[in-house]
């Protein structure tokens, strides 16, 4: 019988001994400890420093609402790496902006009272949450002295709803001196915070309705006085009219044009915009029942006629009223 040898190449040979080397030293390497990741870190979760009152009760707020509150719009902050021996961080922000990419113009003051905001946030959890709808998510409430967009050269009143803004993952309160307010001016805060809040939930919820049933009433009536449309943002002096009463266009008041004024114009008294006129309103339905408001335009109608549409369209987007 003849035998066989088997040979194998010597270059063979070497490369399975190199391979088994490196397996070798592989599955003898110790592995690093894992380390736990924040990466699923839930910033909205409030801690407790009972050597603050003001974080205290902001503390004793989230724990009776689970709502957030923060007085600083950066959150959290993380070192990621160093650059030629500088730290450099990654932040996670409060975005008063409606989505997250969105340019849109929305500035705030810092709120300069922290004291003033506990009372504030007693009046949230008695007189605004209880009236918000059951769905509505509030994210996180940012607490700030004042919010604006185009109105930086007015004075807000309370009753022109500009106290709160419904942001991409937060609502922005401007803080007032709640302890300080008679009953009344409460509610009325209270109101324009609600009519802060509740214009974002319209608009998303009833945009059509309100272009119809609601802002149409004023482009109709202002017809009469312009050809332009009444909500373009234009002072009345490009309208080429003088202001006619604010009641003939169904307003509850007008505004000082900030382009106007910055261009000089003589007259720089305009209409409101779109979104001032319905926080306007909104603040007078979540303040007034439907007789006291008539009260005050006695007949106007063209006033109660925009209310009645505001009071028909919040309860059923979810928002409580009086009367």
């Amino acid at each position: 019988m003849k035998q066989y040898t088997l040979q194998i190449p010597s270059t063979l040979m070497v490369t399975c001994c190199l391979i088994a080397s490196l397996l070798s030293v592989v599955s003898c390497r110790k592995e690093n400890a894992l380390t736990a990741s924040d990466q699923d870190e839930n910033y909205f979760v409030v801690k407790d420093n009972p050597n603050d009152p003001v974080d205290h009760a902001i503390y004793e707020f989230y724990n009776s609402t689970g709502i957030a509150s923060f007085y600083n719009d950066t959150i959290h902050r993380k070192r990621i790496s160093d650059s030629a021996g500088l730290p450099r961080y990654s932040y996670i922000k409060l975005s008063l902006s409606y989505t997250l990419f969105s340019n849109q113009y929305i500035s705030f003051k810092p709120v300069s009272n922290k004291g003033r905001i506990p009372p504030l946030l007693h009046l949230l959890e008695e007189e605004l949450l209880p009236r918000l709808p059951n769905d509505l998510l509030v994210p996180s409430f940012f607490l700030v002295d004042s919010i604006w967009t185009n109105l930086s050269d007015q004075v807000i009143d309370l009753a022109d709803g500009w106290t709160a803004w419904h942001g991409f993952n937060t609502v922005a309160i401007s803080v007032k001196d709640v302890e300080a307010m008679h009953a009344d001016e409460r509610r009325m805060f209270a109101a324009s915070l609600l009519a802060g809040i509740a214009e974002k939930r319209l608009r998303k919820t009833a945009n059509e309705i309100l272009n119809r049933d609601f802002f149409s009433i004023s482009r109709v009536a202002a017809k009469a006085f312009t050809p332009l449309d009444i909500y373009s943002g234009s002072p009345f002096f490009i309208h080429g009219i003088d202001p006619p009463a604010n009641t003939a266009l169904g307003f509850v008041r007008y505004f000082i044009n900030g382009y106007a004024v910055m261009l000089g114009l003589p007259n720089p008294v305009g209409p409101p915009g779109e979104a001032d006129d319905l926080r306007a309103f909104l603040t007078a339905a979540f303040y007034y029942t439907p007789e006291q408001f008539a009260a005050n335009y006695p007949g106007s109608e063209i006033m109660l006629k925009k209310l009645n549409i505001i009071r028909e369209i919040a309860p059923k987007a979810g928002f409580r009223l009086p009367g």
